[in-house]
């Protein structure tokens, strides 16, 4: 992993978490299979490239997100919104199935849809597919300091 690791970020600026290793997880079916958590704790982060730079979407794992009303939120034309890849996931230091909204990258963008604050404890990725990070979520949004938008489709 390139930069600080999300738990290392989570370390330096002192907010409680805790972290658990599992297989690795790369859908929705895997988590189910793997993970005993409840479905209505989990965040699914998205990352996504524009020309210059990164944005991480974090939304509850049961929402559809909505890339028009994500691209909007980040304040970049849909056009130039794409999916990132699995090398620039690695640019990022993160792994398909543990993308996390915490990165020490500077050009990125953070959207969290508007229900996150008011999730209590959640479990995100943590860069890895074989570890999920267990945060209250009002910590990690004054954290990240995302945009808090309606993202879901």
């Amino acid at each position: 992993m390139s930069g600080p690791t999300p738990a290392q970020i989570l370390t330096a600026s002192g907010v409680p978490f805790s972290s658990f290793r599992h297989a690795p997880i790369r859908t929705y079916e895997d988590i189910e299979r793997e993970l005993d958590l409840p479905a209505e704790r989990l965040l699914k982060t998205l990352a996504f490239r524009t020309p210059d730079r990164f944005v991480l979407v974090s939304l509850p794992m049961l929402l559809p997100a909505g890339y028009g009303k994500i691209a909007k939120a980040a304040g970049v034309s849909r056009s130039k919104l794409r999916r990132a890849g699995e090398d620039d996931l690695a640019e990022l230091g993160m792994a398909p199935g543990g993308i996390s909204p915490l990165t020490g990258l500077a050009d990125r963008a953070v959207v969290f849809h508007e229900s996150v604050p008011g999730m209590g404890q959640v479990y995100c990725g943590s860069g890895r597919d074989d570890e999920t990070i267990e945060v209250a979520a009002e910590a990690l949004v004054e954290l990240v300091r995302p945009v808090i938008a309606d993202v879901a489709s």
